[in-house]
């Protein structure tokens, strides 16, 4: 790692926020510069897009990103494994941490704790908000066409009917709303229903049926989740609100196409519906009839009577501001990623007639390594078909890598560090025999449970901080045999297996013999 623990998350955190708060300025200043309509669902969308992608990316290239790739991918909230220090000489000694190891013990976890909490906190008001949706529709009632105040409403519910959507009622004081899950469903109160006119009720049930057709329940699902797992980011609950708003000023004018009595119409069933829900709060979850806030009810009530007097988004526009947005947030994420790992110089080495890019450590590091041993190792690998060496880990992802310096290391790391888990299995990398199998490894103290492997033509590799061994000193094991489990033994933050890769009893970077 390049930065200590607190900066890395600090950073991640601010990244995510700061992406958020580009979105919701630029959002807003093009909005009112170029007058796009409030009803401009894609445009917000796409703004909330531009806000959440860069932290998208950063996830999704830290899981899919191959290892092969020439830089390794920090976790959007990272833990630290393995934060070694080693003496200057050629031979095993005891690492130490810089700092101190009480204050990085508790500190991480601490952070980890206050990030899961507020997620808790949100994912249990949301939870809150679908069991209070779940109840309100399996309390509700089948609504009979003899109940319906005149034939628009009936011929209405047919044709929610043929498209297999549901329409029930409830004896609750709420605002009608759409649910897809588990059936497509809309829920109308029945007091409204009889305070409604037939063309008034057959345009609240369009409304809805409209939300359905978008997939709004969907979409505002998909929406929370996020808001759950970014819970930090403000501006993303404020970006979301403008969707929901378009959503229903959408919906709105699919409502009331037939004209200028219809809006009115459909106003007065509006305001009648807001009196009926006043005593009790919609559910937050579902995109419902009405939302609580002044501001949105006056902008859909003139939307219904006057109509919308800005422009709609032009397909154009929609194209350039996708463009916009994917552009703005691989920017915004390369640079994440790149603050956040450690750099790695490279060294062009002559392998069988090619001449691949070769990764050593930068030159300017003391490290017992330099271009000419490491040319050597390399090319004594690929030249002798009996020497081949495998990744020690099932799934291989390096979170430090050899020469990685910075952050509480004074020197520069001396191996690999694999992501596992404890009990993990750990493998021999070629044929070898064990030299070295114990718990309390003499020439590195801090190392933990150690195993040291000789392979042969002066090659020896060593891993570090494991949970147990499996192996005994002169057992001979083949490519693939478990000689031990991951674990935390040791002088580390943090389960991983640390390896180390030695020619006649020098140090070489282990990466570039791995296949």
């Amino acid at each position: 790692m390049s930065l200590p623990i607190p900066d890395m998350w600090w950073l991640h955190v601010g990244a995510c926020m700061f992406a958020g708060m580009l979105a919701w300025t630029l959002g807003l200043a093009l909005h009112r510069g170029l007058r796009i309509s409030h009803a401009a669902r894609i445009y917000w969308l796409i703004v909330w897009a531009l806000a959440v992608l860069p932290t998208g990316l950063v996830i999704a290239f830290h899981y899919l990103a191959p290892e092969s790739w020439p830089i390794s991918t920090p976790l959007p909230l990272p833990s630290v494994a393995g934060l070694e220090e080693w003496s200057s000489d050629f031979e095993f000694r005891s690492h130490e941490v810089r700092a101190s190891s009480s204050v990085r013990d508790w500190l991480e976890p601490l952070l980890w704790l206050l990030y899961l909490t507020g997620a808790g906190v949100a994912a249990l008001r949301w939870g809150k908000g679908v069991l209070a949706v779940r109840r309100i529709v399996q309390g509700a009632g089948p609504v009979d066409s003899t109940d319906l105040p005149g034939s628009l409403a009936v011929a209405e519910q047919q044709r929610l009917r043929d498209v297999g959507i549901a329409l029930r009622s409830t004896t609750r004081s709420i605002s009608p709303f759409a649910v897809c899950w588990p059936q497509p469903t809309i829920i109308v109160p029945t007091a409204l229903m009889g305070r409604l006119s037939d063309c008034q009720l057959q345009m609240v049930l369009r409304h809805e049926a409209n939300h359905l057709a978008q997939y709004d329940p969907q979409r505002a699902a998909l929406m929370r989740l996020v808001g759950v797992v970014l819970w930090f980011n403000p501006f993303l609950r404020l970006i979301a609100d403008r969707v929901q708003i378009a959503a229903e000023l959408c919906c709105d004018a699919v409502a009331t196409r037939s004209g200028l009595e219809a809006r009115r119409a459909y106003a007065a069933a509006y305001l009648e519906a807001l009196r009926l829900s006043a005593r009790a709060a919609t559910p937050s979850l579902v995109a419902a009839f009405s939302r609580h806030d002044p501001g949105s009810h006056k902008l859909r009530i003139r939307h219904m009577v006057q109509g919308d007097s800005r422009c709609s988004l032009p397909l154009w526009l929609s194209v350039a501001l996708i463009g916009l947005a994917l552009a703005a947030g691989s920017a915004l994420a390369a640079v994440q990623i790149g603050v956040t790992t450690p750099a790695r110089s490279q060294v062009v080495v002559a392998v069988a007639g090619d001449s691949p890019s070769m990764p050593v450590a930068p030159e300017a590091s003391p490290l017992p390594s330099d271009e000419a041993v490491m040319a050597h190792a390399i090319n004594d690998v690929f030249a002798n078909p009996a020497i081949r060496f495998g990744f020690p880990v099932a799934k291989p992802r390096i979170t430090s890598r050899y020469g990685a310096d910075g952050g509480s290391r004074t020197r520069p790391h001396r191996g690999l560090d694999f992501a596992a888990v404890s009990g993990a299995p750990v493998y021999a990398p070629a044929n070898a025999t064990v030299t070295a199998a114990t718990t309390q490894y003499p020439d590195g103290p801090d190392y933990g449970t150690v195993v040291v492997l000789d392979h042969g033509g002066g090659w020896q590799s060593l891993y570090a901080h494991l949970d147990s061994f499996d192996v005994q000193p002169g057992q001979r094991v083949t490519a693939g045999t478990q000689i031990g489990r991951a674990g935390i033994t040791g002088k580390v933050t943090g389960p991983h297996v640390h390896m180390e890769m030695l020619l006649n009893g020098q140090r070489v970077d282990p990466e570039p013999l791995l296949r």
